[in-house]
């Protein structure tokens, strides 16, 4: 995380330049129109309808029925009546007028041609076939539970123009079946009806997360108000600005600029006027982006925009800084808005409060005192809770009177994200403590913070739910599965977690001994250990059993050495009362080698403070031959001095074109301009222009002959690259480390040379990066070469890394997709930080496979413990406070203003009256 508060850089300008995917920009055009309509719902899958394109008459519906549908439709009437003596058949009028326009658009298409293209009326017949084969015919329970319960889903969307007797018939199966239905099937199933149910998250309504519907709703009204905003990473908290100034104007405050560019980015894709504020010292340092610009000269050349008035900013809807310039920015915007009119919308706002003290603290109460602006929203995962947000309260309650506090909380949980142990093991509240009393603890520890419902995985979660009910190991009636889920509405992932949780504090004490100690001796790995191969890349093969076993290298023989382990650890029957043996499992740090397959789908997120320590052991690990590794440092080391010679030519370069451009600039007032003597220009005969003219001549040449040079040094950079036996998770690196083991979704890097050769060419960055990026492997760091940084981020963007290695300031904010992450053991975070951390895996809208792997459990305790005294807590109600106030004992206690002090506090009150 680049916390350094200074101006934006030319990459990043450019980089804010690059428009977003179409899907995000679909995803922004929803949240936009949602402000005003919180229920809007879209889906842009095909109904007969909308793919053909034809127009709508109920006549034609019914053509378009009997022409693509009729067949499948009879087919499955003829089998329901057999079941439901009572159905009457569908009656359609056949005869039906074509135009010649519409006949031609009809006849390119047959039944297969519009299945092929997903037409939603096939999806829905599908799965109403599925129902009544497996009900008349297989008598499959589990199956006719599964596609009852994915068409009532999938008929509850919102398809325009879906054809009327498909969806009549969808709801005469449902209705007819409803009776048929066991909810306990389809919780004990969840993870293949819910969490893997492709068709669900393919074909569902794109609709506002609850948390944006009332924000949304709490900004229309008029009166004073600070709004707590928590909702989990990865719901679109960063993006509610952009649908927020559809009404408002907005002051986006981050303490990450990679937060405020991403913002940026998002926002000039959908032509939002926007405006930056970082590294200022005053209003005057405010940068407007061209979208913005009101007042500007036009480059004559091309005839776009050329110099920007940037101090006009009576058209920029979302005004995006830093810390250390909010009151620039805010004063900017004041002078062109009503305060009332303006929403300061600080993003993450407990960075840096896990610090006792910290640079950013001062400016931060600074910011706070002589804010103006009467409406605030602090927004973040982990934000404390309004109960223990007391003083900060109060103060506002103080300043702006007559103002309102609005708390909203959201937990959408629409995926799994396990977390992993250093052994392997999945991890829930069930497997914690042997003490039922401090299982009831973190149970209503996890019931107050319900964001960690998105760890808690689901494949467990309903084996214990399983488990539970079918031995009825809870009496309370309350916890009947039909009082519980009264609709198939109220089966969904979130739910069944709560139930869960709820479950947990249900069970009698009594029986708790029995169930930990059952889920403990069952419990199996979700990582198994690579036991093929050893790390140096030897095949184990297991010869003989002698005792607990023995193993035997078929790789350079290892007689008389001494052992380090034995093949197969032998599971000896222990009496209860004592800690069960496990089958060995691991959380996979052989990322480079042996556990490299098991990670899938997408790039994995490597946390840890000390990158250099993670950089050499990876490469340690990769078993790069001497020889190979020599001659790539040689390159390495050649590349070095040529960009030592680049950068000083770079440099002189850009001295030179700076002082081009100050002296044009400075002429440009004289340089147009003559006094005609005798039908001539004097400025023609004028001694200075003609010097300027061959200092512009000589810089021309100077210009030239650098560039050439610098062309020429560039082309001399050489190139490296590893063979794909290094390169984690391609064909012959996966041969070598996992050549028995299930390898379909172990994903891989996918690197340009040309990026690589970029890299090559930086000058400042480390010898063992460049090792890594051969390897797909990037580092997130706070560098002082931004262009590695750049490429990084792009790379990041683009899913082309394998991995990516980062420190602990990128736990904020660094919104890219990963599908695992590792949390390192030199980490020392609050819990609040780990969540954070956490949230950095599954972003996207994709359900994958993902996985957080924690290499010291004692960092999972601390997740499931209610800590008493938390920094973040503490520091956010003395810092956003306009009293002095100090954290003394067990509360607060208020100070004296310093005479300084309620000098500034004077000062800022007659600014407020001249506004």
């Amino acid at each position: 995380m680049d916390l350094n508060q200074r101006k934006l850089n030319r990459s990043e300008w450019n980089s804010i330049e690059i428009s977003v995917s179409t899907a995000e920009i679909e995803v922004l055009k929803l949240i936009m129109a949602g402000y005003k309509d919180v229920n809007i719902k879209m889906n842009y899958n095909n109904s007969i309808f909308t793919f053909l394109k034809i127009e709508f008459s109920e006549k034609m519906e019914d053509h378009l029925y009997n022409k693509y549908l009729r067949e499948r439709g009879d087919k499955i009437e003829a089998d329901f009546i057999k079941i439901n003596s009572g159905y009457k058949f569908i009656k359609i009028d056949s005869k039906e007028k074509i135009n010649s326009a519409d006949k031609i658009r009809l006849d390119r298409y047959d039944e297969t041609a519009l299945k092929k293209n997903d037409i939603y009326e096939f999806i829905l017949l599908t799965h109403i076939e599925q129902i009544i084969f497996n009900y008349l015919k297989t008598k499959n329970d589990k199956l006719f539970n599964f596609h009852y319960y994915t068409l009532y889903k999938l008929i509850r969307n919102n398809i325009f123009r879906l054809n009327r007797h498909v969806t009549l018939l969808t709801n005469k199966i449902l209705s007819f079946f409803e009776e048929h239905i066991q909810p306990s099937i389809i919780i004990e199933n969840a993870v293949e009806f819910i969490e893997k149910n492709e068709n669900l998250l393919k074909y569902g309504d794109m609709v506002l997360y609850e948390h944006q519907k009332e924000i949304f709703t709490a900004c229309k009204s008029s009166t004073p108000k600070l709004i707590l905003y928590m909702a989990p990473t990865g719901t679109g908290k960063t993006l509610t600005p952009i649908a927020l100034s559809e009404q408002k104007k907005i002051i986006f405050v981050c303490a990450a600029r990679h937060v405020g560019l991403a913002l940026a980015r998002a926002a000039i894709s959908v032509n939002k006027k926007i405006a930056f504020g970082f590294g200022c010292a005053s209003a005057d340092d405010i940068r407007l982006h061209y979208f913005s610009a009101k007042e500007y000269t036009k480059n004559k050349r091309t005839g776009g925009i050329g110099k920007v008035d940037n101090s006009v900013g009576s058209s920029v809807e979302i005004m995006i800084c830093d810390i250390k310039s909010y009151l620039p920015a805010m004063y900017y915007m004041l002078a062109f808005n009503s305060a009332s009119n303006l929403i300061m919308y600080w993003d993450e706002p407990t960075i840096t409060m896990d610090y006792r003290e910290h640079e950013f603290h001062p400016i931060i109460r600074n910011n706070w005192k002589k804010n103006l602006i009467p409406n605030i929203v602090l927004s973040s995962a982990t934000l404390p809770k309004l109960k223990e947000l007391t003083e900060t309260k109060s103060d506002f309650l103080n300043k702006f009177p007559g103002a309102e506090i609005c708390n909203i909380v959201s937990h959408d949980c629409k995926k799994s994200i396990p977390i992993i142990n250093k052994d392997g093991f999945v991890v829930l509240p069930h497997y914690l403590h042997e003490s039922y009393e401090r299982t009831l603890i973190t149970a209503n520890h996890c019931e107050n913070y319900l964001t960690l419902l998105r760890y808690f995985d689901l494949k467990e979660v309903v084996e214990f739910i399983t488990y539970i009910l079918k031995n009825n190991l809870c009496s309370s009636r309350k916890m009947k599965l039909d009082r519980f889920f009264e609709t198939l509405n109220d089966i969904n992932m979130k739910n069944i977690k709560i139930y869960y949780i709820k479950l947990l504090q249900n069970i009698s004490g009594e029986n708790w001994n029995s169930i930990y100690s059952y889920f403990r001796e069952n419990r199996t790995p979700r990582i198994l250990e690579n036991e093929k191969i050893d790390p140096k890349g030897n095949k184990i093969s297991k010869i003989r059993s002698v005792g607990s076993g023995t193993t035997a290298y078929s790789g350079t023989p290892l007689y008389g050495a001494s052992l380090t382990r034995l093949s197969s650890e032998q599971i000896i029957p222990r009496n209860r009362t004592e800690e069960p043996q496990q089958i060995k499992g691991t959380s996979a740090g052989y990322v480079t080698t042996k556990d490299a397959y098991t990670l899938t789908e997408g790039p994995t997120i490597f946390i840890s403070n000390d990158i250099e320590k993670i950089a050499k052991f990876c490469i340690q690990q990769a078993n790069i031959p001497s020889v190979v590794m020599s001659e790539i440092m040689r390159k390495i080391e050649y590349n070095n001095g040529v960009n030592e010679r680049l950068h000083l030519l770079e440099t002189e370069l850009e001295t030179i074109k700076e002082q081009s451009i100050k002296k044009a600039s400075n002429d440009v007032s004289t340089s147009h301009f003559g006094v005609k003597v005798s039908g001539r220009s004097k400025s023609s005969k004028d001694p200075k222009k003609l010097n300027r003219e061959n200092e512009e001549a000589e810089n021309k040449n100077e210009i030239g002959k650098l560039t050439n040079e610098i062309n020429s040094l560039r082309s001399m950079i050489k190139s490296a690259t590893l063979n794909d036996t290094f390169i984690p998770n391609k064909k012959m690196h996966l041969d070598k480390w996992s050549e028995e083991l299930n390898t379909k979704d172990a994903f891989t890097s996918h690197i340009d040379d040309s990026i690589v050769n970029d890299i090559m060419a930086l000058k400042g960055v480390d010898n063992s990066w460049k090792i890594l990026l051969m390897m797909g492997i990037g580092v997130f760091i706070n560098h002082e070469n931004i262009t590695y940084t750049e490429i990084m981020k792009k790379l990041a963007d683009e899913q082309k890394l394998y991995m990516i290695i980062a420190s602990s300031d990128f736990i904020y904010g660094t919104n890219y997709q990963f599908c695992h992450g590792y949390l390192s053991k030199d980490l020392d975070l609050t819990q609040e930080k780990i969540i954070q951390a956490m949230g950095r895996i599954g972003r996207n809208n994709i359900q994958q496979t993902y996985t957080l792997r924690f290499r010291d459990d004692s960092q999972i305790l601390k997740l499931f413990t209610d800590e008493t005294e938390k920094p973040e807590i503490i520091n956010m109600n003395i810092l956003f406070n306009t009293r002095k106030v100090i954290w003394q004992g067990n509360e607060y206690v208020e100070l004296e203003e310093d005479e300084e002090e309620k000098v500034e506090q004077e000062e800022n009150e007659e600014v407020e009256e001249d506004l």
